[in-house]
């Protein structure tokens, strides 16, 4: 088989005269040299163009091919495409289902720094494509949930198929802690296992329905906004779905978090009302090589946290000045004191759900379950793009979730 030439002109002339023929092609030969699932175009288009350093990438250079500009920047007097551009030929309109996809991407896998609305594209700034240089985005231009699903997931965990048998780490009761081994001594070895129950995984996804003559007369810019805000309710579905698995497990024994009673943890505490030492006394029940990194709890209790205080008339040893002698106290263990707390209706009543992020949640993917596809309805004039995907969630490890009941 030929391989379609690296320059983005022949790469675009191969793609633009049968963008199915091309894709297939590709694909087939991705497929040839090891890859299993089947390549999103992007990748494909990569694969037949090479983005050499400084270069936008092969899917922004058929894009520039096609006219097609994602931004706009009134100063400058740069402004986005209108959506007709994607809806001209064959090319263009497999270029807008894999630039909803990319969108949609753009919010479901990013890291919190990368979220933001100015991430329209992946021009580099002062190419053709973004033709401006900007500054550092601001929260209030970023797009993301409250929340975002990297908050929670400790590893991601692509599969084949819909049900998944997660797997853990146990030792032998009395191997688990062996100071010392001894010579011609058994070393200690700890068993990997399949849990008892599989994890079934569902699907998540938005489709998006507009009007020939509003999808013709709106800008890109503006259309890849309404696609992010669609990705952002999808992924807080997935929040509450990963936050399900921490508090409830994930249908195997012994999965679901262990819970501590506020007035057990402080004696001197009220039921429904949290204290300082109730919430210290929670934190230390996390024991290496756990850490308290997150809370997630509803609107009420993350109030009474954040106006949790000492008291002026009982100040600890650690704060006391004592004549310029400051006892200061530095802990060996880790407590990860600049816990990441946040409050949703998602999170059970009059809790805290603590957890290390690190070894509390996986999520699985199902590999090839990610679709993004168009439809055209001739009788009302409408054009639909619809994403979907596969995901679910276990646990990767009970220990490493607690929570605080503090109702009780």
């Amino acid at each position: 088989m030929t391989t379609v030439k690296s320059d983005s002109k022949a790469t675009w002339e191969a793609f633009s005269k049968n963008p199915l023929a091309f894709y297939t092609r590709v694909a087939d030969e991705m497929k040839g040299r090891g890859l299993k699932d089947a390549p999103t175009l992007s990748r494909a288009l990569e694969h037949a163009s090479p983005t050499e350093k400084g270069q936008m990438s092969a899917f922004s250079r058929m894009m520039k091919a096609a006219g097609i500009r994602t931004k706009s920047d009134p100063v400058m007097g740069y402004w986005a495409s209108e959506g007709d551009a994607f809806l001209k030929t064959p090319a263009t309109r497999a270029l807008f289902t894999e630039f909803f996809a990319r969108e949609w991407r753009r919010v479901a896998f990013a890291g919190p720094a990368e979220r933001a609305v100015l991430l329209s594209s992946d021009g580099t700034p002062g190419s053709w494509e973004r033709p401006y240089q900007e500054g550092t985005a601001k929260w209030e231009q970023q797009i993301a949930p409250a929340i975002a699903l990297t908050e929670l997931v400790g590893m991601t965990n692509p599969i084949s198929g819909d049900l998944y048998r997660s797997l853990f780490l146990e030792y032998e009761a009395d191997q688990l802690r062996q100071f010392r081994v001894g010579e011609s001594a058994e070393i200690p070895i700890a068993t990997i296992s399949a849990r008892e129950h599989t994890i079934h995984l569902h699907k998540y996804g938005r489709g998006l329905r507009a009007s020939y003559e509003d999808l013709r007369r709106m800008r890109v810019d503006k259309l890849a906004f309404f696609i992010r805000m669609m990705a952002v309710q999808s992924e807080m579905d997935k929040v509450a779905a990963g936050l399900n698995t921490i508090v409830n497990g994930d249908g195997n024994t012994d999965t679901p978090a262990t819970v501590h009673n506020l007035t057990t943890l402080d004696t001197a505490a009220t039921a429904g009302t949290l204290t300082l030492k109730g919430w210290l006394a929670f934190k230390l029940k996390f024991v290496g090589p756990y850490v308290l990194t997150t809370g997630l709890m509803q609107e009420a209790v993350a109030l009474q946290l954040a106006l949790l205080n000492v008291g002026s008339a009982n100040v600890p040893l650690a704060g006391a000045n004592l004549g310029g002698m400051v006892q200061s106290l530095t802990p060996i263990n880790t407590t990860s004191d600049g816990v990441r707390y946040g409050w949703t209706s998602d999170a059970p009543a009059l809790k805290i759900v603590g957890f290390d992020k690190r070894f509390a949640l996986e999520q699985l993917v199902e590999i090839g379950s990610t679709i993004s596809e168009m439809e055209k309805f001739i009788t009302n004039q409408t054009q639909v793009v619809v994403m979907s995907e596969v995901q679910g969630f276990g646990t990767i490890d009970p220990t490493a979730a607690q929570i605080l009941d503090v109702n009780a």
